[in-house]
């Protein structure tokens, strides 16, 4: 019975898919933006430094949520064995030679990992509602006569995060990487991991707990992987082999998205997490009050502070997002892994360090005015 439910789940979706790329065959570059910005990688170099310029609570909290999602996903991965529509539609065993249906496929459709749920909703519904919530909390803290009050204002954030998870579902079921049912559990569990997630006090860890973490994402991904391996004879690697045999071109297959890269990006980032703790931030007990804010300041100097911001927003998002294009090297996998941990870490410490240097900067010219 679950296999003729999946079996059916897979067919609709396929026919879902066929009716996205002919009705919007016109916005497949908008699209392929869309994906693009939903990367989980993303929730690290683009949402985790936003939300720290302009909160320190918020931003480390949306950093511990894009590892804890990401992690989890992984986990869910594994264990769920989920097809993608890319390749699924080229098994004999469900389609004679010459009868599968047909799907287009774009530079970024041929990811390796397996397809249940998906990354890019479960991470972006996470982080953005730690944000969102945020965001809202602001509004309805304002004085009863600030515009910020108005209802139409304070369901404003909620609308646009609901948008976002939208676009972003829509354009990975239009590159043919995932199935309806992937993208909204993918998005549903996002939901519920940022809904847990959002009261706690990131900054009130020990830097150890991180360091803790950090272990414990790695060893359990791996303890995993060995259990499938060798307990279960099911190799984790499958949907590796599956992305390569059937991807329209073998040059759109990245190590990137391969589950491993996930596992090293995550505790990397823990580490440095763990790193910024004990020699960046200060130690639980001593934050000052209003010091959960990076960025405060009086509407006499609010100008001058947010041209300062902008600029310096612009010139952490070039650094973090230039690591991208760090070659690394593919052989040995092993060295890969490790220098993505690496740099994970690095750009964790230099994100939360640059933002608190910026932060005591701006202070001290306050008080000087």
């Amino acid at each position: 019975m679950p296999q003729v439910v999946m079996l059916l789940l897979h067919l609709e979706g396929v026919s879902f898919i066929q009716w996205l790329q002919t009705t919007f065959s016109g916005f497949a570059e908008l699209l392929l933006f869309l994906t693009r910005m939903g990367d989980p990688r993303h929730a690290f170099l683009v949402y985790f430094p936003l939300a720290l310029v302009f909160s320190r609570s918020v931003g480390l909290r949306t950093l511990l949520v894009a590892i804890i999602s990401e992690w989890t996903n992984l986990i869910l991965k594994w264990m769920l064995h989920g097809e993608r529509p890319f390749w699924w539609i080229k098994d004999p065993e469900i389609f004679e030679e010459g009868k599968a249906p047909h799907l287009d496929q774009y530079s970024l459709t041929c990811e390796t990992g397996p397809g249940s749920p998906s990354g890019h909703c479960m991470v972006t519904a996470a982080v953005l509602w730690v944000v969102t919530s945020a965001l809202v909390s602001d509004l309805s803290a304002a004085p009863s006569n600030s515009w910020k009050r108005n209802p139409i204002i304070r369901s404003a954030p909620w609308l646009i995060y609901s948008l976002i998870l939208s676009a972003a579902g829509v354009s990975r079921l239009f590159i043919a990487t995932h199935f309806p049912h992937q993208v909204l559990f993918g998005t549903a569990v996002g939901i519920l991991i940022g809904y847990v997630f959002n009261r706690v006090q990131v900054q009130s860890f020990r830097p150890r707990m991180c360091v803790v973490l950090s272990a414990g994402l790695a060893v359990s991904a791996m303890g995993l992987y060995g259990i499938l391996l060798h307990l279960f004879s099911v190799d984790p690697s499958w949907s590796i082999k599956k992305a390569m045999q059937w991807c329209a071109n073998p040059e759109w297959v990245h190590l990137g998205t391969t589950p491993f890269f996930s596992v090293a990006r995550d505790s990397g980032s823990s580490l440095g997490l763990a790193v910024a703790l004990h020699s960046i931030l200060p130690q639980p007990g001593t934050v000052r009050k209003g010091a959960h804010n990076s960025l405060n300041g009086s509407s006499s100097e609010g100008r001058t502070v947010g041209v300062s911001t902008v600029g310096f927003l612009l010139f952490l998002l070039s650094l973090t997002l230039s690591t991208e294009y760090w070659v690394l090297p593919k052989e040995p996998q092993e060295l890969l892994y490790s220098l993505v941990f690496i740099k994970s870490a690095f750009l964790t410490v230099a994100v939360i360090g640059l933002v608190t240097g910026f932060s005591k900067l701006v202070q001290k010219k306050q008080k000087n005015w």
